[in-house]
């Protein structure tokens, strides 16, 4: 599930308006910051997630994401 936030700057860049919060850790994120995944489940169906750059790639949160050789 997505939250939504108003009235807050977002957290990792600081100048622009949150409009979501992420699903790893709840930061407050803007348009550009947030990272959009989609979790497939059963039949063609799939619930969007939102993440931070933080949690986008770490594969303990966002299960979909692969770890990097250089991690």
């Amino acid at each position: 599930m997505m939250k939504s936030t108003q009235g807050t700057n977002c957290v990792v860049c600081s100048t622009r308006e949150a409009v979501v919060l992420c699903n790893g850790c709840e930061k407050a994120l803007c348009t550009h910051c947030r990272t959009f995944d989609i979790w497939n489940h059963g039949c063609g169906s799939g619930d969007v997630k939102a993440f931070c750059p933080t949690c986008n790639n770490d594969p303990d949160i966002n299960i979909y994401r692969q770890p990097t050789k250089n991690q």
